[in-house]
């Protein structure tokens, strides 16, 4: 077996406003929305696939449907080809509702800044010089 992810399942508790974030504010390209549904799915680079579930209809797919989702303990990262495009994808992310959680910044290794959707989901958009936006690495 390879491993490899194919999806990325995240619970959102308004599912129009999480479409119009990630759609609008993010650019990420949709594949077979239709209004009413319970989940939307976001056609990625490399097979990957981002859905969003309605956060009641996610519950019944999990061992807890009684317990409340919360994101925490992982970041979806995005690396992207130059520092610039850190700052635009920051700055449309932020006016299609993202809350700020690290403003942009240079590291050692580079330059990132970070935000949450509107459910709290925590994003960090980075520019390594080392990597490639396709996560291929110069070394």
């Amino acid at each position: 077996m390879n491993p490899k992810i194919n999806f990325i399942t995240l619970a959102v508790a308004d599912l129009q406003k999480s479409f119009d974030f990630y759609k609008e504010g993010l650019g990420f390209p949709v594949s077979g929305y239709k209004e009413g549904n319970d989940h939307v799915l976001f056609d990625m680079e490399d097979s990957i696939g981002l859905v969003l579930y309605k956060r009641e209809k996610f519950l019944g797919l999990t061992n807890n449907p009684q317990e409340q989702v919360r994101s925490a303990g992982f970041i979806l990262s995005h690396f992207t080809g130059n520092q610039e495009d850190v700052d635009i994808l920051l700055a449309s992310a932020l006016k299609a509702g993202a809350i700020l959680v690290k403003e942009a910044r240079e590291e050692s290794w580079g330059y990132t800044a970070s935000f949450s959707d509107p459910d709290g989901h925590l994003w960090e958009i980075c520019f390594n010089p080392n990597i490639l936006p396709d996560g291929d690495t110069f070394f």
